[in-house]
């Protein structure tokens, strides 16, 4: 028989349709989590009360559809108890237990809806008011979570589903009035919203707010319109005489509005929220004229500016703040900031986990996801269980970390697989959640941020490395020149007849020649840094450049109260290098030490396999991770001061009354050439420690009993 078109057919038939699609496609989503698996139940008890009240326009008995509509309708509280639950993390016993008595009641109740009984008066009205019953508890359970949120997002985005579940609740009613077509349909179309706004939650991973929720909506709605619009035109152009190319034309249909599908969304999408949500709209806009001009961006300070002002002008952020990466990943510093005051710096000793949660998963951190994840842990703390107890500390940790900064988000900003850059945005004062639109516009940013931050740093590094070859020509030059006349103030100073001087003279022509050769010793060395890299790498055996180095020093250059001690690891791969340039390294590396002790101390010298050259710095592309050889050399003298640190290898610069600066260059150079580097750590009155690092020829295997290097001493490192 065929079924009567009517308003509560055609609204049944959807519901049925939405509900019964909504739950395969949650349970197709990985990973599979147990809330999909809950609402996908709740969503198919849905469906079969659809289906049941569509049954009513298929001319069955009255009888056989009113039994089959109350048996569907009880299904609803059980699996709704299970969702709600799951959604609002309340997994306690009370909460279980009323789950159980739901099915208990749900069950019996259907026993009896099937029995003799069941078409009696009183036992309609018991099953009707015990499913708005156990209904209204769930929304009194929902209310009450929405006023106890933890946040103001949180509590206004429960508000919405309370608020959508009690509408729908009421509009339901209609559902049990015999023969109300149009109360029945309004009760399906309700319940279908509603089940679209929990599944695009669900799949958004958080509770989406209203203006969301409508903006998809109202895309979703645009675009079936237009998309069964070319479907009905291809369809109905065959026209009622030739239904024979239906099929065909079915199929043509189909494909066309697959290839429309790409070019219409963005559109409909774009005038959707144009016309609807200008705010939002015009906050897109804004951001998108910030990432292209952040394209064409390269000074730092440039960025910041228009970063800050931006999106602080925008309204949705009461505080932004920039932070650049300092010792890798260790650690960032503030760049810039608009709104309250952030920290100023961010480490891995202060925020901890907060930074470790962005270093592991290189994606953003959200104050709403933390929130969510620590209410949800404890339901999974069974038996004491140290590692999820473990976990709710650390992300009680982070949590407290967000809010000493005011963040309600963090951004990294990635290059490659390194965070350069951190993007901060939150305040308290900012109570409207950030939607999946406006979170993807931030993220936007951030990576328009890391891209400026790391051709900023290539452009000075071009600058920097221009200057210093302009510099090194046009110096090399002139110590070439200044050489010249330096040997002739010499020669004439020596040719000067100490016997036709003065006795007060002498003195100073021994002080002219004395001053020349120390002159031109700094413009040897000079020219030695400046000149290009010239050497003869073989493969080397690092062991006995090192015994080679102390045997020379030991005869002239190492004072009977300094002690060089020498640990030498047994059985190293060699390096490929120039013997004589690392030996040149080590004599100023060990020169440096005695004359950092000139009251006597000792020196202590190690050789051994590290994990990399580069491990843990992200600017050695290429070589972090490789294995190598080290050779450190560590004093117990006087130690370097904390701010001269990171300017021991700059040239020029030295402690020393009578140093060139030159030697740490000239070996920092050395080494850098050889595909190494050299690494420095000091605490003033404790000692300095030199390490020096080489890679391995090609693949060569490291000794298992020298994998791990020895620790050193706990120094400030440069």
């Amino acid at each position: 028989m065929v079924p009567r078109m009517t308003v509560e057919l055609s609204s049944g038939t959807l519901a049925s349709i939405v509900s019964m699609t909504v739950a395969i496609a949650i349970l197709f989503r990985r990973p599979r989590r147990q809330l999909y698996i809950v609402f996908a139940v709740f969503s198919v008890a849905l469906f079969f009360w659809h289906a049941a009240s569509v049954t009513r326009s298929f001319g069955l008995p009255w009888e056989v559809v009113d039994t089959a509509r109350r048996a569907t309708a009880l299904l609803i509280p059980p699996t709704a108890s299970l969702f709600f639950n799951e959604l609002l993390r309340d997994q306690t016993m009370a909460r279980r237990n009323f789950t159980r008595v739901y099915f208990v009641l749900s069950f019996l109740l259907i026993a009896l809806d099937v029995s003799p009984w069941g078409d009696l008066l009183v036992s309609r009205i018991v099953i009707a008011s015990y499913v708005f019953a156990a209904m209204a508890l769930l929304m009194h359970a929902l209310w009450l979570r929405a006023r106890s949120g933890r946040s103001e997002p949180e509590r206004k985005r429960l508000s919405y589903v309370f608020y959508g579940g009690v509408i729908t609740l009421g509009l339901a009613v209609g559902e049990a009035v015999p023969r109300a077509e149009l109360l029945a349909a309004m009760s399906h179309i309700a319940a279908t919203i509603y089940l679209y706004f929990l599944y695009q939650s669900i799949i958004a991973r958080r509770l989406i707010d209203i203006v969301e929720f409508l903006g998809k909506a109202a895309v979703f709605a645009v675009l079936t319109i237009v998309l069964a619009s070319v479907y009905a035109l291809l369809v109905l152009w065959v026209g009622k005489d030739k239904q024979s190319l239906g099929l065909f034309n079915t199929v043509v249909a189909s494909f066309v509005i697959l290839i429309i599908y790409d070019q219409v969304r963005p559109w409909v999408e774009e005038l959707t929220v144009k016309l609807l949500f200008r705010e939002r709209y015009e906050l897109q806009q804004t951001v998108q004229r910030l990432a292209r001009g952040l394209r064409t961006t390269i000074r730092l300070e440039q960025m910041r500016e228009r970063v800050l002002d931006t999106l602080h002008d925008s309204g949705r952020a009461g505080m932004v703040a920039l932070y650049l990466a300092d010792e890798g990943e260790l650690a960032f510093q503030l760049y810039g900031y608009r709104g309250e005051h952030p920290p100023r710096f961010l480490s891995l000793t202060q925020q901890p986990t907060l930074l470790q949660e962005l270093r592991r998963e290189r994606k953003p951190v959200l104050l709403e996801q933390l929130t969510e994840r620590y209410d949800e842990l404890p339901a999974l703390l069974t038996g004491g269980d140290a590692s999820v107890q473990r976990e709710i500390e650390r992300t009680a940790e982070a949590i407290h970390s967000m809010h000493v900064m005011g963040a309600n988000a963090v951004f990294p900003m990635l290059v490659e697989d390194r965070i350069v850059g951190l993007l901060v945005i939150g305040s308290e004062q900012v109570t409207a959640p950030y939607s999946t639109e406006e979170l993807a516009s931030l993220i936007s940013i951030a990576e328009a941020c890391a891209v400026v931050i790391e051709s900023s740093q290539e452009f000075e590094k071009r600058q920097q490395r221009d200057r210093l070859v302009a510099i090194g020509e046009m110096a090399a030059g002139m110590a070439h020149e200044i050489r010249n006349p330096l040997g002739a103030i010499k020669g004439a100073a020596q040719c000067l007849d100490p016997a036709q001087l003065p006795k007060d003279a002498i003195e100073f022509v021994d002080v002219i020649v004395e001053e020349v050769d120390r002159l031109n010793n700094v413009l040897a060395q000079f020219l030695e840094y400046a000149k290009p890299y010239r050497g003869n790498p073989v493969p080397t055996d690092v062991n006995k450049v090192v015994a080679a180095t102390v045997r020379l020093l030991a005869r002239d250059e190492v004072p009977v109260s300094v002690s060089v001690q020498q640990d030498l690891a047994h059985d190293l791969p060699q390096v490929l290098l120039d013997p004589e340039q690392l030996k040149q390294v080590l004599i100023n590396l060990i020169q440096n030490a005695i004359q950092a002790m000139p009251q006597g101390g000792q020196i202590f010298i190690t050789t051994g396999a590290s994990g990399g050259v580069g491990a843990g710095d992200p600017s050695l592309n290429g070589t972090e991770g490789r294995k190598a050889i080290y050779v450190r050399v560590r004093d117990t003298g006087s130690g370097i001061a904390s701010e001269d640190i990171a300017r021991v290898f700059v040239p020029f610069f030295t402690t020393k009354a009578s140093g060139t600066g030159l030697g740490l260059a000239i070996s920092q150079r050395i080494i850098e050439n050889a595909g190494g580097r050299i690494e420095v750590a000091s605490r003033k009155g404790e000692g300095t420690s030199f390490t020096v690092r080489l890679p391995l020829m090609g693949d060569a295997p490291v000794p298992r009993d020298f994998e791990n290097e020895a620790s050193s001493p706990e120094l400030a490192t440069a």
